[in-house]
């Protein structure tokens, strides 16, 4: 038998493939870390868990913070509106006594400073020294035999508005002479206690007449300051009515300012 002729070495033959060549082309096996080296700690995750984006977390939170502050405003409103009504229910208490106004001073407690110095003083009325009969009334005002009595007023000297001339002529007779003045008034007016009126004059001391204007009704505004014994003087704002006569006579009257000045 004859051998071959070639040198021992291995030609490789077309489109054959080397051992080695196979071993590089097989696929790596996936390595599986043992089962120690795997932390107890980590919880499994959820492959159906997907983190929502940015902006829509974002947006979830403003809506969030938005429903937040509009239920503590209305809850601020409804709070307010239930003290409201509570407030206005609410018993007053005892501490809570109602103010009232000043009563007027009218009649003849308006024709008597010792009235109007209490009142702004905030003290009792004082007590006067009686007057005499005959320094009231005039003799001519005695009560004659047939037991009627006749009083002349005083002279006036009326005017185009006669009712401003009669409230001067009181306010000038006064303090100096009470007793005339009083028959510029009514009898009724003086309520019969004519010694009375004459005896509260006698603490002034003085009179000062500001101003005296008829009203569209007929009534007489005149703005007095009186200055009393003491030194103090008082600042009056009255109105008269009188009657439509020649010489009108003083039927009603009421203070409706008084003020120390």
């Amino acid at each position: 038998m004859q051998r071959p002729t070639t040198s021992g070495r291995r030609h490789n033959r077309a489109g054959s493939v080397t051992v080695a060549e196979l071993i590089r082309k097989q696929p790596t096996p996936l390595r599986i870390p043992p089962c120690e080296h795997v932390p107890a700690h980590v919880p499994p995750v959820d492959p159906l868990a997907v983190e929502p984006p940015r902006a829509a977390r974002s947006r979830a939170t403003r809506a969030a913070k938005l429903a937040g502050v509009a239920t503590g405003a209305i809850v601020l409103l409804a709070s307010v509106a239930a003290a409201s009504v509570l407030a206005g229910n609410r018993p007053a208490g005892p501490g809570e006594a109602s103010v009232q106004a000043p009563a007027p001073i009218n009649g003849s407690s308006a024709l008597r400073p010792d009235v109007l110095s209490a009142e702004l003083g905030g003290g009792q009325q004082p007590v006067l020294a009686p007057v005499p009969v005959d320094e009231v009334l005039p003799p001519a005002a005695a009560p004659s035999a047939a037991g009627s009595s006749v009083v002349p007023p005083p002279s006036v000297a009326v005017g185009p508005e006669p009712q401003v001339d009669v409230v001067r002529r009181f306010y000038e007779l006064l303090p100096a002479k009470p007793a005339d003045a009083s028959r510029l008034l009514s009898p009724d007016l003086l309520g019969g206690d004519a010694h009375g009126f004459v005896s509260s004059w006698g603490q002034v001391q003085a009179i000062t007449i500001e101003s005296a204007a008829l009203r569209p009704d007929g009534a007489v505004v005149a703005v007095v300051s009186m200055q009393e014994r003491t030194g103090r003087w008082m600042r009056v704002e009255q109105v008269f009515w009188l009657t439509d006569t020649t010489v009108p006579r003083i039927v009603a009257t009421e203070v409706l300012s008084a003020q120390r000045s």
